[in-house]
């Protein structure tokens, strides 16, 4: 196994260790079981931009993810982890800004 590999994984591991004590949810020391409650968070925070373009705004409708029950409920877990100021910072980090400073001629002495 080549070295960039490990520490890849190790890094894989501190982020799942870390999450799981943040969101009090055990599993997510499973790399698999991260990503799945990854998945949920993105989702929430896409339909959530997708919404605010539109008038519909169904986002207390989780969809379906997998079959596998640990899998979607991790999934669920992640989309309702979502806060107003996640929804805030992901709607400032990816609509355009609105402020444009105004444009400042070189000044030549």
């Amino acid at each position: 196994m080549s070295k960039p590999s490990l520490i890849n994984k190790r890094r894989q591991a501190l982020q799942g260790i870390q999450a799981a004590g943040c969101f009090g949810i055990p599993e997510l020391k499973n790399p698999r079981y991260l990503a799945s409650f990854k998945d949920g968070r993105r989702a929430h925070l896409k339909a959530y931009l997708a919404a605010s373009s539109t008038t519909s705004a169904d986002l207390e409708t989780i969809p379906l993810y997998s079959h596998h029950a640990t899998r979607q409920s991790l999934f669920d877990q992640g989309w309702c982890s979502v806060t107003e100021l996640d929804r805030l910072r992901a709607r400032a980090r990816f609509s355009p800004c609105q402020y444009q400073p105004p444009h400042k001629e070189p000044q030549h002495g």
